[in-house]
């Protein structure tokens, strides 16, 4: 993600002097509703220091310069502010700073919407939390609250109230996960993919589009077993587009189920199997 992008608004000045115009939802992307500037600052007192939820902003320095600092929480970029016709915009969820202002340093800047105090984010801290929660669709049905930092849950997937789900994991839309689920951190789960209570999936492992998980080897209709059989697929696995895995099986630390293939016993580490039933075919050179 690039995080200094420049909005230039064309000078129409002639030989009398520079003529700038802004306009909103023009030149200007968004309904200008609030403007501020800030002057006669102090070289060694930097400013700023918050991010905001929502709001929209492009800095301007009309004289003189400053260094601005802008950081996403997982990265940051420095650049110079200056020329009083190139602004800088500052979306919504960027820790900004400005440093290091000129001894003229005129600041203008554009605001997409009135002051409201309750926009802004002024600790550091509240921030990384805010911009490192997971990502949750509109359209998904998701009851747990175990979920880690940065996992993306897309649209039509269901998580019943007890699943637990790493950081950093991406579950794609239309998928289910029950309750008795341990998702580990950087995991990926294609669409299509039901994960049935008695799963374990670590860290690191791709589950590939229409994986078709199972948990109970003598399944009836309204008849449960005291407890369901325990499938673990190891750190670093991977499973490929519509393999099925029989219950109480382990997949290895990173093993690779080719597509399709009928998963009716353990896959050792690093083993490479394919067809049905699931045979080896060789190993994952280290």
């Amino acid at each position: 993600m690039n995080l200094i992008e420049w909005v230039e608004l064309p000078d129409l000045g002639d030989q009398r002097g520079s003529l700038v115009v802004a306009e909103s939802n023009k030149n200007i992307p968004f309904e200008v509703k609030r403007l501020y500037y800030i002057f006669d600052t102090q070289t060694d007192v930097p400013r700023g220091f918050h991010a905001h939820k929502e709001l929209h902003q492009i800095a301007f320095c009309l004289k003189g310069k400053c260094k601005m600092v802008m950081d996403s929480g997982k990265h940051k970029e420095e650049v110079w502010l200056e020329g009083a016709n190139k602004g800088l915009r500052i979306p919504p969820l960027v820790w900004h700073e400005m440093h290091d202002f000129s001894d003229d340093c005129l600041l203008l800047v554009l605001a997409s919407d009135h002051y409201d105090e309750s926009d802004y984010i002024r600790s550091y801290d509240a921030f990384l939390k805010e911009v490192h929660k997971p990502f949750i669709h509109p359209l998904a049905d998701v009851q747990t609250h175990k979920i880690g930092t940065d996992t993306r849950v897309w649209q039509y997937s269901v998580i019943l109230a007890q699943a637990q789900i790493g950081a950093n994991c991406n579950i794609c839309a239309h998928t289910l996960i029950e309750n008795d689920v341990l998702i580990g951190d950087n995991v990926t789960v294609k669409s299509g993919v039901f994960i049935w209570d008695g799963i374990t999936i670590e860290d690191n492992a791709f589950i590939g589009p229409c994986v078709a998980f199972t948990n109970d080897k003598h399944p009836r209709s309204k008849q449960y077993p005291e407890e369901f059989l325990r499938t673990v697929v190891e750190a670093g696995a991977s499973i490929g587009a519509n393999a099925t895995i029989l219950p109480g099986i382990k997949i290895g630390k990173n093993a690779m189920v080719g597509a399709g293939a009928v998963v009716t016993k353990d896959v050792p580490e690093n083993a490479i199997v394919v067809g049905n039933p699931a045979t080896i075919k060789g190993f994952v050179e280290k």
